[in-house]
């Protein structure tokens, strides 16, 4: 898939390669275009637009003492000069590395491909005035509401042109569109004398989401800011829970992600296959070809062409998510999951990232428990989490736990009162015979939503921690 004609990056950069450096190695270019709007209150504040990087990452593997040395090097700078830096650096930095691989085979000329959707049109094509849509969209619904309005805001919408290209004769290019947008709504004025609330999201997407989205969206917060400004903090104690995608995508995908990789298994951390670490209802894929999800492409940063993976089957671990290094020290086969991403810090532009075993877009299949108003039906008394102020994944120890922002009493399987304040926490994989995160699931929802990284329906847990009142 191509939105653009002239992003020729690392193809450029392999050029002045051939002739210089020995195999094998690797190129991955990009050009990156940013655009920014931002909100003070309902007011545009500044648009930056557009804000340009263009670079590549290189990398080499070079046979070292039954191992193999790998350097690496980036450079915003596509001259003769800079790359040929760039190479001796990474020439440098592979005499002193070691990866416990003997050989990688690079992805060649064979295979095609994925055909995947991953570009927003109108992001593409008029990116200034898709920006100023999305935030009218927001403010707009708040316009003259007495006690709300916004408190800040901001889109940041990113535009992608990558291009990947290796000694094996492999050529990938592709474009991608990535939109992020954070929103405060602020709730004042009568509430029986309570402080001002205020309910703040951040949301990062494939595409723009459409005005009819944000207005249901911004409804929702309006309605969460006034109710917080009374609740009230929930009691200690374990707890059913309900947690929705929106929560789910900030525990899983780091923990679930790092836990089932090559990283895990050469660390001996990773649950061996086979093994039970979820409830009977619970099975997770890496998606690499789901529409517009995150991390959906073509192919992975290392040329890969993408699939879909299954890492847990009816509660039980089936397999890991491997780059072609991990791969190749544990005598497997690369499963498209060589990212440049940070996981938990992410960078807009990807080309100083180094590569690793990371998941797509992790996918929590969806159960029988149908409908948000029936999950809080079977849960019958307990809470509703809205958000979390940051979770806090561990991805070593598979712990997580953050502050309650929002949230609801559940009763007679009903929504109650508004909670706020103490903390929920648990971890996500535990030895045999201890309860988890998974293996604590006793429901999934009938409708899954992509929020983040993660594709999920809400989930009803049975006696998660909560420390409040």
């Amino acid at each position: 898939m191509s939105a653009s004609s002239d992003a020729f990056t690392a193809f450029h950069v392999a050029e002045l390669l051939r002739a210089k450096a020995q195999p094998a190695w690797e190129v991955y270019g990009e050009r990156a275009r940013r655009y920014e709007l931002h909100l003070s209150g309902a007011r545009t504040e500044m648009i930056r637009a557009p804000v340009e990087v263009e670079g590549f990452g290189l990398r080499l593997f070079r046979p070292r003492d039954e191992q193999m040395g790998v350097g690496s090097a980036a450079s915003t700078s596509l001259s003769e000069t800079a790359v040929l830096a760039a190479l001796s650096e990474a020439e440098a930095v592979a005499q002193h590395s070691r990866f416990p691989a003997r050989r990688v085979e690079l992805p060649g000329t064979a295979g095609h491909p994925a055909s995947v959707e991953i570009v927003d049109r109108e992001a593409w094509e008029h990116p200034v005035e898709a920006i100023q849509r999305v935030s009218h969209a927001l403010t707009g619904p708040l316009d003259g509401r007495p006690g709300l309005a916004p408190s800040f805001g901001s889109v940041r919408l990113t535009l992608y042109d990558t291009t990947l290209t290796n000694s094996a004769g492999l050529h990938r290019r592709f474009s991608h569109t990535i939109v992020d947008y954070e929103f405060a709504v602020q709730s004042s004025g009568d509430a029986g004398g309570a402080p001002p609330g205020e309910h703040w999201v951040n949301s990062r997407a494939r595409r723009l989401p459409s005005d009819a989205e944000l207005a249901r969206e911004v409804e929702r917060w309006a309605t969460l800011a006034r109710d917080m400004r009374t609740a009230q903090a929930p009691a200690t104690g374990a707890t059913r829970v309900i947690l929705p995608p929106s929560v789910l995508a900030d525990i899983l995908p780091t923990i679930v992600g790092f836990r089932m990789s090559g990283a895990s298994q050469l660390r001996q951390m990773a649950p061996p296959v086979g093994s039970t670490v979820g409830a009977p209802s619970v099975t997770i894929r890496d998606d690499g070809l789901l529409a517009y999800g995150l991390g959906t492409a073509p192919c992975d940063d290392e040329g890969t062409s993408q699939s879909r993976r299954t890492l847990v089957e009816a509660g039980v671990a089936q397999g890991g998510l491997q780059d072609l290094l991990h791969a190749a020290a544990l005598g497997e086969s690369s499963t498209g999951n060589g990212r440049r991403d940070a996981p938990l810090f992410p960078s807009w532009f990807h080309f100083t990232e180094g590569v690793g075993p990371a998941p797509t877009t992790l996918a929590l299949a969806a159960g029988d428990g149908g409908t948000d108003a029936e999950l809080m039906e079977a849960c019958g008394d307990g809470i509703w989490i809205d958000q979390l102020g940051y979770a806090f994944p561990d991805p070593l120890s598979g712990a997580f736990g953050g502050e309650i922002r929002s949230a609801y009493r559940i009763r007679g399987g009903h929504r109650a009162e508004p909670l706020r304040g103490g903390t929920l926490g648990g971890i996500v994989f535990a030895p045999p015979g201890e309860s988890s995160l998974l293996t604590s699931i006793r429901a999934l929802g009938s409708r899954p939503e992509i929020a983040g990284a993660l594709q999920a329906p809400a989930v009803l847990v049975e006696g998660m921690t909560v420390a409040g009142a």
